[in-house]
């Protein structure tokens, strides 16, 4: 009874028995025990606080470009940040607010056309920019960890919506130390202005270099 309570209360974002293979890459998986795909930050916070009540085990997923799920499917919720998580911004002349959602490819050429540099490497990584944070995912002498400047998450424990610098991130090959408990929601980046000609062809040329690479293997 109070489990429909709370199925009734999400309803419209929140299923039982939802096939993970429709989020991987891969095609591969069993279902998830429920699933919730979240549309906005107060949606999210009133579902960890319901959560915390139902002693729900939390599984946060992204793109799924790099994710495999067990054939015997996931307990508990797979949380999933909706399409309201995906936005670009140009706050100021070199700097991005990117929601955590948004597929590492249209950051680079969001960058592109507004002639920031040094985010072309992106245009290489699969998946959303939230992923790429928690992998500090990179290519080619670039990674994340030198064009972040903070991110904006939620804590799980608190409920709360905290900002973290990148100084106050360690990163290190493919990882960071970041909690967990964090649900990353944005993140701010920051390019090098330049001419959206040049971008454009160091990212054609880095794209060409990773295509011929996977050939190559």
């Amino acid at each position: 009874m109070m489990l429909d309570k709370f199925i009734k209360k999400f309803e419209g974002n929140f299923y039982k028995n939802v096939k993970l293979s429709k989020y991987s890459w891969f095609n591969l998986g069993g279902n998830a025990e429920y699933f919730y795909k979240v549309q906005n930050k107060k949606q999210l916070i009133d579902f960890l606080e319901e959560s915390k009540k139902k002693n729900f085990k939390l599984t946060i997923i992204g793109a799924g470009s790099n994710t495999l799920f067990r054939d015997n499917g996931v307990k508990g919720v797979v949380i999933k940040l909706g399409n309201n998580f995906s936005f670009i911004k140009l706050i100021d002349k070199n700097i991005l607010h990117v929601g955590a959602a948004t597929l590492d490819r249209k950051v680079a050429n969001f960058a592109k056309q507004n002639s920031l540099g040094n985010l072309e490497f992106l245009s290489c990584i699969p998946g959303s920019i939230g992923g790429a944070v928690i992998m500090n995912s990179g290519c080619y002498d670039n990674d994340i960890s030198k064009v972040l400047l903070s991110i904006q998450a939620i804590d799980i424990d608190t409920l709360s919506e905290i900002e973290i610098k990148k100084e106050d991130i360690k990163f290190f090959y493919r990882g960071t130390d970041l909690s967990n408990n964090l649900i990353i929601t944005s993140v701010k980046l920051q390019g090098i202005n330049g001419k959206e000609k040049d971008i454009e062809k160091k990212q054609f040329d880095l794209i060409k270099k990773k295509k011929y690479l996977s050939q190559v293997k």
